[in-house]
């Protein structure tokens, strides 16, 4: 009976969609409104963003950008969706393994507790490759306190579970993957040791909760800053700016995140700030 009237109700929303006519035309508002959340910027010509604001309609039984743009200020189990569903990123361990390195070499030189912010933290590979590296140069457990910042729940969720595949681990050596990963059903389990050295947030770098998390030593931003326009990157640098320890604390940015601000960059740099690329 009731697997009927799960049936019986797809087809009248087939049905609907079938009746009712689609505007996909006007993607600017939805995409203002998102920017404005999270600070990502899209360009509003792009095909690709609309195709995939269209797939997100589509998904969820919304027959135009307007009916989307409402809901989104109704709803915020919808706009948790589409955060997650636009900022899904590709990465894996050691990415930039120069930087990491460095960092870890230094940390090794001291006997103080090392605080450790990494945002975006995205499915976890980066803060877990900075923790395994620490250990690597090391520096014991107890000193390592890492904080991996993220708006993706997903993303959140996924990191930690800290199972990966193969392809995730590509570029880590055999010995470190028998060290830190127990493999099982095909994936790769990280185990404990190195998952309670990172505590994950959810937290948008734009809200006031991120001064909550106090400040740290060594702060990583890869791969974030490029997907902001200008203001917006400066915005970004300056907040996390305020998140230093001391003029001493070192941030890690990205080829293109330094492409993307230079000005700024090299501002900074005369007061003190350490920006490092490598």
């Amino acid at each position: 009976m009731f697997g009927w009237f799960k049936s019986a109700q797809t087809e009248v929303t087939q049905e609907r969609c079938k009746t009712v006519r689609e505007d996909f035309t006007q993607p600017q508002k939805v995409v203002e409104m998102f920017t404005a959340l999270t600070g990502i910027y899209f360009d509003q010509k792009e095909p690709a963003i609309t195709n995939k604001l269209i797939h997100f309609c589509r998904n969820h039984t919304i027959i135009s950008f307007e009916e989307l743009h409402t809901r989104l200020n109704d709803e915020a189990v919808l706009l948790e969706e589409l955060i997650n569903y636009l900022t899904v990123n590709e990465t894996y361990f050691f990415r930039e393994r120069d930087q990491i390195n460095y960092c870890a070499q230094k940390a090794a030189l001291n006997n103080t507790e090392i605080r450790l912010l990494c945002a975006p933290g995205s499915t976890g590979e980066e803060p877990y490759s900075i923790a395994i590296a620490l250990l690597e140069a090391g520096v014991p457990a107890h000193r390592i306190k890492i904080v991996a910042l993220d708006i993706n729940t997903e993303a959140i969720y996924q990191a930690k579970r800290a199972t990966y595949s193969h392809r995730s681990l590509h570029k880590m050596d055999d010995s470190l993957k028998t060290r830190y990963f127990t493999k099982k059903d095909n994936l790769m389990h990280l185990r404990d040791e190195v998952k309670r050295l990172v505590t994950f947030e959810m937290c948008n770098i734009f809200d006031d909760q991120l001064f909550t998390l106090g400040v740290f030593d060594t702060i990583f931003s890869r791969n974030m800053l490029i997907y902001f326009d200008q203001e917006t990157a400066n915005k970004a640098i300056e907040r996390m700016g305020k998140l230093a320890h001391s003029n001493q604390s070192r941030f890690f940015f990205g080829h293109a995140d330094i492409l993307a601000t230079p000005s700024f960059m090299n501002e900074h740099y005369e007061h003190g700030v350490k920006f490092y690329t490598l």
